[in-house]
């Protein structure tokens, strides 16, 4: 697909983003004009969105949950905001734990960096720790 998906960190409106586009320009948010963030296809995305893009959406979303102090996640950042660029069925977010530490409590997270595949609404697969880039599209399966 030539597009991802990115929930608007304002009014969390569900934006599809031309994933060409997106390399050269930063997309804004259809409905209120807000620029929408991106790590390379991978946007930051609050409880609440997140918990809407997984209803809504109509392909995988794979999630990164991590925090500024963990040096780990410093380390997979890059490796999955590449995988963000390379894999286009599916959707690729990030969410900061320290700003939503009851979204972490309420997914059982115990440790980060932790990735998260959500499908038809639902957890699919779970993997805690750094993961190596080849890993990212076998969660899928």
């Amino acid at each position: 697909m030539e597009d991802t998906l990115s929930v608007c960190p304002q009014c969390e409106a569900i934006n599809r983003v031309n994933a060409v586009q997106a390399k050269s320009k930063a997309p804004t948010c259809g409905k209120c004009g807000t620029e929408l963030r991106l790590h390379g296809l991978a946007s930051d995305v609050s409880a609440s969105g997140l918990k809407k893009l997984i209803a809504k959406s109509d392909r995988p979303v794979i999630v990164d949950f991590w925090a500024s102090w963990c040096g780990p996640c410093k380390m997979y950042s890059p490796t999955f905001e590449r995988a963000s660029l390379n894999i286009h069925d599916a959707v690729f977010v990030k969410v900061d734990t320290e700003k939503y530490p009851e979204l972490s409590n309420e997914l059982g997270i115990r440790g980060i960096p932790t990735t998260i595949v959500y499908r038809d609404g639902r957890e699919f697969r779970r993997e805690s720790g750094v993961i190596p880039e080849e890993m990212i599209p076998q969660l899928l399966r």
